[in-house]
């Protein structure tokens, strides 16, 4: 019995043999002797040369990087942590202590190790089951193949199982593949397929996440560590597992360099007596872990990509695609900007308060977003109880439906002056602008109702009254004198011209009054002062098309975006498209320097002085902005540009916006000064283009003059109104020119319609 035990062993061993040295069935002989039998060399032979021999390697899942515009990072994106190197990358010793480690003869056999296989048959045959397995290292690597290109979980089974179907295949393929490339070629391919643990993807994954180093910088003793845990990350892990045993593997692969002459023995022995020291580094895979001064704009940016046709047929698929694709992203924010915005929107507001202040700030004629700052921490942690502060991860500065931004106030009225202008009004428009108007839109109530249920604006200080043209209507913020230039040109008017600079309605109420305002000359008459809901990268957007002579650019956070190959993507060049005539947008350029204490081209007739002097004071270059304000100050805006850049600044409680006004209505101007002061400082000043002729006195030079209502307001043929008027101006000190009075940067937008009007 034990003889006839003994000859069917050696029969099996000489059929297995003849198979390797046949060329067939040569993982086969792995297994143990019931694995094999009933196996001929003939049919083990024709199973093997039918298999396919051309092995499709599927690009690996990689890293993709996302960088500020000086090329520091902002954090990665991954589905698998993986940082590909080419084998000129990686030092001999690393090179050496892998084959020590998993394929002593890598450099002698052809894919397949027929003395591995022997070996092992007779070691396993010996103990009556599996104690020593005989894949190559090219075997290893065919394995891990198909692993990824295995597309269902059957194709994964099928490609990870233990039978020797399995091994046959892995060994058609590693013969083929050793055809093919080279040596260095395929370990290369193997260092960066292999999985070291800890979210180590590849060795140069691997090398950052156990010791913050490339593979360039390893010691022996962390090369060694780093060959030996590839066989099982698990058991030989050295952060969350046993570092014991992870120390015992790093010995033995140190022993086998010197075996194998790598090392010599006392090189080896100096190396295994060193203490298992670790500098781990954890991996980048989102905005929450990545630079935390970038949080936001990071998160922009991920919304931006997932929301983009170009990158796949969904936000899933794009989300992978960004995962997997090993792209590097630079992106247009500018460290310095940020940093000073930060710094700015820190100093004004804490982060810990109700309170939020933020700026965004746009290239004009590209979109490219530079700075993204806000006084809030970009984080998941919990908030005090009862707090929303400092932690959140809402996107308060580029909105959503869910939050759709903050009413801007006076910064709207830019919108009625470009449709104005457009119309064929010009600049020296004049209209005279009581303290209060009746207007033709109804259904107010309250004190900004009149005569019935029309709706009655007024202004923020008596001493606007009197006539306007588009410069001091707009350098002063006269609600009166905008009002009726909306009712001359239409809401609608104004309406689609915010959409066409760049302003997109997410309240579902803003977005019925928008799309009331297409049939109903009476609906939203309260649009130009500003009661809709936006955000700082709308206003930025849409006062950078102003900027950029009529041309929007849709904000984008590129300036280049490559491929895992390094190839450029077109994909990174601005969008943008010519909105308005460059004589329309420059003539209301000209009107924005008013508000800021600018020269406009024909001078700003200032009456009152100016809103926001002190930005205008700030700045050597010409500038143009406008401040905005709502009912009770309950938030404050500050928008400006000059033709290089442009930046929006809220504040408000995100919160509550209309629960208690702002502490101070002079941040958002502070906010901008300091942060474009900064942004501004490498930028070449560049000047506005003058408006023509046309733009600012009409075709005939002599604008007509349109007047008001007098029966509410005071008008001209209202006397005693106007006596009034004159001796309240006159008991009221008249700041000199260029004088900042912060009646606007105050409650500028007195008698809103809340809700707003609407037949």
């Amino acid at each position: 019995m034990e003889s006839r035990g003994k000859d069917k062993r050696a029969q099996l061993f000489a059929i297995a043999l003849c198979g390797l040295l046949a060329g067939v069935v040569i993982a086969a002989a792995a297994f143990p002797a019931v694995a094999v039998t009933g196996l001929t060399a003939k049919s083990a032979s024709d199973e093997f040369e039918n298999l396919p021999s051309d092995l499709s390697t599927p690009p690996l899942p990689q890293t993709s990087y996302l960088l500020a515009a000086d090329g520091s990072p902002i954090t990665s994106f991954y589905a698998e942590n993986r940082m590909p190197v080419p084998i000129s990358d990686v030092p001999q010793m690393m090179q050496d202590a892998m084959v020590a480690a998993e394929d002593a003869r890598f450099y002698q056999h052809n894919g397949v190790d027929m003395q591995g296989i022997i070996r092992a048959f007779v070691r396993n045959q010996q103990a009556g089951d599996i104690q020593q397995g005989a894949s190559t290292l090219t075997q290893q690597y065919v394995r891990n193949v198909l692993s990824y290109a295995a597309n269902t979980p059957a194709e994964r089974r099928l490609a990870t199982e233990d039978t020797v179907g399995r091994k046959v295949r892995e060994a058609r393929y590693a013969v083929a593949l050793e055809k093919q490339l080279t040596k260095q070629q395929i370990l290369e391919r193997y260092l960066n397929i292999s999985f070291y643990g800890n979210g180590g993807y590849g060795l140069g994954s691997a090398a950052q996440r156990y010791f913050s180093k490339t593979p360039k910088q390893l010691t022996l003793p962390e090369a060694a560590m780093l060959a030996g845990m590839v066989r099982s990350p698990s058991t030989y892990d050295p952060i969350s597992g046993d570092a014991d045993a992870a120390k015992a593997r790093r010995d033995y692969v140190l022993s086998r360099m010197a075996d194998l002459g790598y090392v010599t023995r006392a090189e080896a022995n100096e190396a295994a007596a060193t203490k298992l020291v670790l500098k781990p580094r954890k991996p980048q895979g989102s905005c929450v872990n990545g630079n935390p001064l970038y949080g936001f704009y990071c998160d922009w940016f991920l919304d931006w990509w997932k929301s983009n046709p170009a990158f796949g047929r969904n936000r899933n698929e794009r989300e992978q695609n960004l995962k997997t694709g090993g792209y590097r992203i630079v992106t247009a924010l500018d460290p310095a900007t940020q940093r000073a915005a930060q710094k700015a929107v820190d100093n004004e507001v804490k982060r810990t308060s109700n309170f939020a202040t933020g700026v965004v700030v746009v290239q004009p004629g590209t979109g490219r977003v530079t700075a993204m700052a806000i006084n809030r921490t970009y984080s998941l942690k919990k908030n005090p109880p009862g707090k929303s502060a400092p932690h959140t991860v809402n996107p308060l500065l580029t909105g959503t439906n869910v939050s759709p931004g903050y009413q801007a106030g006076s910064t709207f009225k830019l919108f009625t002056l470009a449709a104005a202008l457009e119309k064929g009004l010009p600049l020296g428009t004049k209209i005279y602008s009581p303290g209060r108007i009746k207007t033709q839109f109804r259904n107010a109530s309250g004190p900004v109702a009149c005569d019935g249920d029309h709706w009655c604006p007024k202004n923020a200080s008596g001493r606007m009254s009197g006539t306007h043209t588009m410069w001091s209507g707009f350098g002063e913020s006269v609600n009166t004198y905008f009002v009726q230039l909306e009712e001359r040109i239409g809401v609608k008017a104004a309406v689609n011209m915010a959409e066409r600079l760049g302003v997109t309605f997410r309240s579902s109420a803003d977005y019925d009054q928008r799309n009331a305002v297409q049939t109903n000359p009476n609906a939203w008459g309260s649009f130009t002062l500003g009661t809709a809901l936006v955000t700082p990268l709308d206003m930025a957007t849409a006062y950078a098309t102003i900027a950029a002579r009529g041309k929007r650019c849709d904000p984008t956070p590129l300036l280049s975006l490559a491929d895992r190959n390094g190839r450029q993507i077109a994909f990174g060049n601005p969008t943008c498209k010519q909105v308005i005539a460059p004589d329309i947008a420059d003539a209301v350029a000209d009107a924005a320097r008013c508000p800021v204490g600018d020269d406009a081209a024909s001078g700003c007739a200032r009456r009152n002085g100016v809103t926001a002097g002190r930005v205008g004071g700030s700045f050597v270059r010409e500038i143009a902005g406008k401040t905005g304000t709502t009912d009770d100050n309950k938030a404050a805006w500050f928008v400006g540009f000059t033709p290089n850049l442009a930046a929006a600044v809220f504040y408000s409680d995100p919160d509550n916006p209309n629960l208690r006004p702002v502490p101070s209505y002079r941040v958002p101007a502070t906010v901008f000064i300091k942060t474009m002061q900064t942004a501004l400082s490498t930028v070449a000043p560049k000047g506005f283009v003058a408006p023509t002729s046309l733009r600012k006195w009409g075709p005939d030079g002599s604008p007509p003059t349109l007047k008001s209502d007098p029966s509410v307001g005071g008008g001209p043929a209202d006397p005693d109104r106007e006596r009034e008027r004159r001796e309240r101006d006159r008991r009221s000190p008249t700041p000199r020119p260029g004088e900042d009075t912060d009646e606007d940067e105050g409650n500028e937008d007195g008698g809103r319609a809340s809700p707003s009007p609407s037949d």
